[in-house]
């Protein structure tokens, strides 16, 4: 399933590096004409088929953007910034999904040329592989966009190079389509040699996560994303990912509960969408082994993939706020939304009575309503919050559904009334 559904489109985009200001402003001049042309084309691809699955790319050189605050807060207002092009354009990410958009990071060089900047720089994030492992994966992309300007088009062809093409016209020929769109302008000054600043006290190999993952959204998407990047990528071999996944019974009182998807659809989207990521970073990433598992432990049902690299992802139902991480004292890690960062505290403390070390946690910023940073007028009525919202996507299904009620119990009246 590391490809997404069977039978949707898959497209990539390569993004050449961002500006060095990272900021919603920046992100637009530069990506924003590229980002609206290519949304604007997987949209029409996707009427009245499958969904497009645009894997979007953004290379990188520095090795200061590899640090936890910087990546979060790039990869969160890249999500923002697509929102907020679909919202303007009519794009529907969610509701009826037209396009699914995933985000990631490499690094523009060479693995085996890819040496630490910082002589404390192996206890920093690590990129979603390099240029070589994107450009030698088998993902079998139909469609290759790149922007028009000199960085984009050098990554472009490096990436065909390596790809086994060194034309475009030899992808087309192996049935891969090369678009152009409009390029935007990046302004990039050099960091200053003291600003490496290391915020993780150490690696992990056992890091937890946990939502309701419910009608799977960008939100979710950028959660996911951060828990597998703070995975140690030297100790694979053994680590584990445990996604804690908010019970049935906890989600009777949502609102729109009848729009709910239950555990194993939710458990079902999470492992597509990190498979099909996790796939990007690692050729041996991929699913090896599924299992359903009897839990032992006061959780639900658990679902365990065992990836060819020795990457063990567990899927669990959980019935409380702490779920794994107070029931296993191999996590190290916990990652969560700012809006939840109380939840650390709770779960640390819990771990304190039972004299386990407490987990480093890591957070990542809930996605704001409003084009403008730091703008927080009229979000009540911004269409952007509806986006990212698992409560807005239900009702909007419930809308719908109604919608067709009514438009089906009048037709059989008027079929009756004649």
């Amino acid at each position: 399933m590391a490809d997404g559904p069977e039978s949707s489109p898959l497209w990539l985009l390569l993004l050449p590096r961002p500006p060095s200001e990272i900021s919603l402003n920046a992100l637009r001049v530069a990506y924003g004409q590229g980002l609206t042309q290519v949304l604007q084309m997987a949209s029409n691809a996707s009427a009245g088929s499958f969904d497009v699955v645009l894997d979007v790319a953004i290379a990188y050189e520095d090795e200061q953007i590899f640090r936890y605050p910087k990546i979060q807060r790039l990869l969160g207002l890249m999500y923002r910034l697509i929102c907020v092009i679909c919202t303007e354009n009519s794009i529907d990410l969610q509701y009826d999904n037209d396009v699914d958009v995933r985000l990631i990071i490499f690094h523009r060089g060479l693995t085996n040329q890819h040496q630490p900047a910082h002589p404390r720089a192996s206890q920093r994030l690590q990129p979603f592989g390099d240029l070589q492992t994107l450009a030698g994966n088998d993902r079998a992309w139909q469609r290759l966009c790149s922007l028009e300007s000199e960085p984009a088009e050098s990554l472009l062809q490096d990436f065909l190079r390596i790809r086994g093409g060194s034309s475009d016209e030899t992808m087309s020929s192996n049935q891969i389509e090369i678009e152009r769109l409009p390029g935007g302008l990046s302004i990039h000054q050099s960091s200053p040699q003291n600003a490496f600043q290391e915020i993780s006290s150490g690696c992990h190999c056992s890091i937890a996560v946990g939502g309701t993952f419910d009608h799977l959204h960008v939100g979710h998407k950028l959660l996911l994303t951060m828990t597998a990047l703070v995975l140690d990528p030297r100790s694979i071999r053994g680590a584990c990912l445990t996604i804690g996944i908010t019970g049935d019974e906890l989600l009777k009182n949502k609102n729109f509960r009848e729009e709910l998807e239950d555990f194993p659809e939710r458990q079902l989207a999470v492992q597509e969408f990190l498979l099909g990521i996790l796939g990007l970073f690692s050729l041996s990433h991929v699913l090896d082994n599924l299992r359903h598992v009897e839990s032992n432990s006061p959780h639900g049902r658990e679902v365990h993939n065992t990836l060819k690299s020795g990457l063990i992802i567990k899927y669990v139902e959980i019935f409380d706020p702490c779920g794994p991480t107070i029931t296993d004292e191999t996590i190290t890690a916990l990652v969560l939304s700012a809006e939840t960062k109380g939840g650390g505290q709770v779960v640390n403390d819990k771990r304190g009575e039972k004299g386990w070390s407490a987990l480093e946690v890591f957070e990542v910023d809930v996605l704001e309503a409003g084009e403008a940073d730091g703008d927080s007028r009229d979000r009540a009525d911004d269409k952007f919050q509806g986006k990212i919202s698992s409560t807005d996507i239900r009702r909007r299904i419930h809308e719908k559904s109604a919608t067709k009620f009514d438009r089906s119990s009048g037709d059989s009246k008027q079929v009756r009334s004649n």
